[in-house]
């Protein structure tokens, strides 16, 4: 693996699609160490699909992607030691019901990466006093309400310690006044050096949290650059469109 890789992923020409429908029309995309990269755009401009293809969960059609300099998009890429590096967290927070968050947390470290008990547990005892969940280590998903329950997936996803996290709409299936929990656990990682992929509708998260924001429609990337450029004087005719419904101006 080459030392320091100066992106910590990088997408070169990719192109997806589902059977005739072409979802992913030339994607090149890079991001750098500590960088959090917003995605906005209309559903249906591919940026899920970007997501997925980035954590291989879904396969692309042709182009390359690298993450921390080593291509994943070639034969016999170990897509379980990937999905150690490239946590994901979607809009569907798919805990397992029947499980505490303590074993929640936990399962997939013991399981996955075979480490210590004991280490994990303390771990995820760390993880639930960051993100002000330590009083729910023993209680089960249909105890929390939505936004601790996505929050709970963010820990989970962290217990493998990544070195890249994507947000797949993460706050999209809850309601209002619970956004602001899990968009607050972002920042935070944010904050801390965390390598972000975000795809959002929260247009206020994106101009305060992201280094650069990258606009998608029809499968391409339309436009992108920091927040204040894409927000306050966007360039493309499409993009001036999308910003002046969402942000009703």
């Amino acid at each position: 693996m080459p030392e320091n890789p100066e992106y910590v992923v990088e997408v070169r020409d990719l192109k997806k699609s589902f059977g005739n429908h072409e979802i992913l029309k030339g994607i090149n995309l890079k991001v750098r160490p500590s960088e959090v990269v917003c995605i906005i755009g209309p559903s249906g401009s591919g940026k899920s699909t970007l997501l997925r293809c980035v954590n291989l969960l879904e396969k692309p059609t042709s182009g390359q992607i690298f993450i921390e300099g080593v291509e994943i998009t070639t034969q016999g890429v170990d897509v379980n030691k990937l999905r150690q590096k490239v946590g994901i967290v979607f809009q569907s927070y798919n805990l397992f019901p029947h499980l505490t968050v303590e074993q929640n947390l936990i399962l997939a470290p013991l399981k996955v990466q075979k480490r210590n008990r004991e280490e994990c547990l303390e771990k995820a005892r760390k993880l639930l006093k960051r993100i002000g969940l330590e009083e729910k280590l023993h209680a089960y998903p249909d105890q929390l309400s939505g936004g601790q329950q996505q929050r709970v997936a963010i820990a989970r996803a962290l217990m493998m310690d990544p070195d890249i996290m994507l947000f797949d709409e993460v706050t999209s299936a809850l309601d209002p006044e619970l956004v602001k929990e899990v968009l607050d656990a972002m920042k935070e990682l944010a904050a801390a050096g965390m390598t972000m992929l975000v795809v959002t509708h929260e247009m206020g998260f994106a101009r305060e949290v992201a280094d650069r924001v990258v606009f998608m429609d029809g499968g391409v990337i339309v436009e992108e650059g920091v927040p204040e450029k894409i927000f306050s004087s966007p360039e493309h005719p499409r993009t001036r469109e999308f910003l002046s419904r969402v942000l009703n101006v």
